[in-house]
């Protein structure tokens, strides 16, 4: 069942829903609208590629705005990798006019999408930060799906404890929003994880609807901007606000601009160099030996898959984790490869233990 009556007005009440599902904020962010007919040259690209989009018709970044990774690969002859880099690029320039780091080329190795040691946040989990190669890299997004059981608000916590407890040791003064949407890290819960006053520099929002959420992301740019001083936002279950088990289901169109709506949003913070770590839950999806969809039967297998697509991740910015048991107190972390990264592709792991009596104390 589609989306109607109260939840729809609420939704409305953000600005307006066309027929189409199209969500149209009528906030002060209405002024990103010009930026994005900035010309394709404003891009930094180099000339190869620059001609390219020139000859497919392409003019502005409002034109890349308006197509997608497959179209755009179509067009320009090049990898699906490479039209993802190129529309993420586009949407950073969008999204803010003072970006901190070099534009992405078509020709940037992925090395260099990777911060300075330095530049990390440790999570306070070393299997984790093993598998990160050393934290979270600065103005990156890291999502962490994991099975049930295994404790991701534990890890949360330890990330918003070790942030701070980072921040005041070198002296500075950055802060952490938490975004709860299954009261897995409360305002309480901060106070129990947090030594002395430092709960006071986590600003805690709780949503637990769809609604809610949508409206959150409209006004997260205005927050932080009267909050700059936040640089780690955490989002906890975030899987429970996007897909709501009520009896209003939204429709598939309308989470597709959910989800567009909150990749513009993650590239508005990676592009002004905030942090963002993200825990869900994950599915089972049946598969048959030549791995297409399947039904369950005697040849198909089951498999953990993250329960949110990657479509509403900025995939040049964002790297996908999975977590899933081994055994008793056992689990593996692994990191998924990007879409078009092909079967053979090298998976990066790491084990960790998880003692029964321990599990809330990581």
């Amino acid at each position: 069942m589609s989306w109607t009556g109260r939840q729809l007005n609420q939704i409305q009440a953000l600005g307006r829903v066309d027929k189409h599902g199209q969500i149209h904020t009528t906030c002060a962010d209405a002024s990103s609208m010009n930026a994005s007919q900035n010309p394709l040259s404003s891009l930094a690209l180099p000339p190869s590629t620059l001609s390219a989009l020139l000859r497919a018709g392409y003019e502005t970044t409002h034109d890349l705005d308006a197509s997608n990774a497959e179209t755009l690969a179509h067009d320009l002859s090049i990898p699906l990798p490479s039209s993802q880099a190129l529309l993420s690029l586009s949407q950073r320039k969008n999204a803010t006019a003072d970006l901190r780091r070099p534009p992405l080329s078509l020709s940037q190795p992925a090395s260099g999408l990777v911060g300075p040691p330095a530049a990390r946040i440790r999570t306070g989990c070393e299997p984790l930060d093993g598998l990160l190669g050393g934290g979270i890299g600065r103005g990156r997004v890291v999502e962490m799906s994991a099975a049930p059981g295994i404790p991701t608000d534990a890890i949360a916590l330890g990330l918003v404890r070790s942030f701070l407890g980072a921040e005041a040791e070198g002296g500075g003064a950055e802060d952490v929003m938490v975004v709860d949407a299954q009261n897995g890290v409360t305002v309480s819960a901060l106070r129990n994880a947090l030594p002395g006053t430092m709960h006071r520099r986590v600003s805690h929002v709780a949503i637990n609807t769809l609604p809610r959420f949508v409206a959150f992301i409209v006004s997260l740019p205005s927050v932080l901007r009267t909050k700059p001083k936040i640089r780690l936002v955490v989002f906890s279950s975030l899987h429970t606000a996007l897909l709501p088990r009520t009896s209003l289901k939204p429709t598939s169109q309308l989470k597709t601009t959910v989800y567009e709506h909150l990749k513009q949003m993650l590239l508005r913070l990676t592009a002004s160099g905030v942090t963002v770590f993200i825990t869900a839950a994950t599915s089972t999806k049946m598969l048959d030996a030549d791995k297409s969809p399947a039904t369950f039967s005697a040849s198909a297998r089951a498999v953990m898959v993250p329960i949110l697509p990657a479509t509403y991740l900025p995939s040049a910015y964002a790297t996908r984790v999975l977590a899933g048991w081994t055994g008793a107190g056992t689990c593996v972390l692994r990191v998924i490869p990007p879409p078009g990264s092909g079967d053979d592709a090298p998976v990066k792991e790491e084990m960790m233990e998880i003692p029964y009596r321990q599990t809330r104390e990581l």
